[in-house]
């Protein structure tokens, strides 16, 4: 099992510096795209809510100003913990980066970078959705990144993708050098592996 590594042992130290500037890349893009959505995705949803609400005029008047109050902080309430709880999950996925397992890391990039898409974002919706359709109104949707900001689709569409897409090559070729070293050390024969120091773990 070579999951668990001291890079700065195991690998070249060309391909230590890349990977590690690589996941520093991936984790700075990652940390934007949290803080985007802390700040702005609930205002965005909150935003189509009030469209939702404000386009049935008469489902609204039969609300009593007590009853609207309640049900527009219950939007407020839901939507705040949507959005909550998808930076909660993707600053999870970030902590994954800093594992030594490094086999098991690259196991796992695709499940993180396809829940980083805006597929996923677009979901945080779905509470708010809930008490919508409860309350007779129509349920809303976010179009695109650019609901949150023009800032937020380039960070999401392009930056992320490229520091992933760099990152996941990297990491893969230093798996595959553990794999050849490890394999080497296997076959080399017993007198050969007693004179080499011991790799500190």
């Amino acid at each position: 099992m070579i999951q668990r590594i001291r890079m700065t042992t195991t690998l070249d130290p060309g391909l230590l510096r890349d990977l590690t500037e690589a996941k520093a890349a991936l984790a700075r893009h990652g940390i934007v795209i949290i803080r985007t959505i802390e700040t702005e995705l609930e205002p965005a949803i909150m935003a189509e809510a009030k469209d939702s609400v404000a386009s049935s005029p008469r489902k609204l008047v039969k609300l009593k100003e007590d009853e609207l109050d309640r049900f527009m902080e219950d939007l407020r309430k839901a939507s705040m913990k949507s959005a909550k709880e998808l930076a909660s999950l993707y600053t999870r996925l970030l902590a994954k980066l800093g594992t030594e397992y490094l086999g098991e890391l690259v196991k796992e990039l695709e499940g993180i970078d396809q829940l980083f898409k805006w597929s996923r974002i677009e979901k945080a919706v779905e509470p708010v959705n809930e008490i919508l359709v409860e309350n007779g109104f129509r349920k809303v949707q976010l179009g695109n990144p650019e609901d949150l900001s023009d800032a937020f689709k380039v960070e999401l569409e392009e930056k992320w993708n490229s520091a992933f897409v760099r990152f996941r090559l990297i990491a893969e070729q230093a798996v595959e050098e553990m794999k050849r070293q490890d394999a080497s050390e296997r076959s080399a024969p017993e007198s050969e592996k007693r004179k080499r120091p011991s790799r500190k773990r």
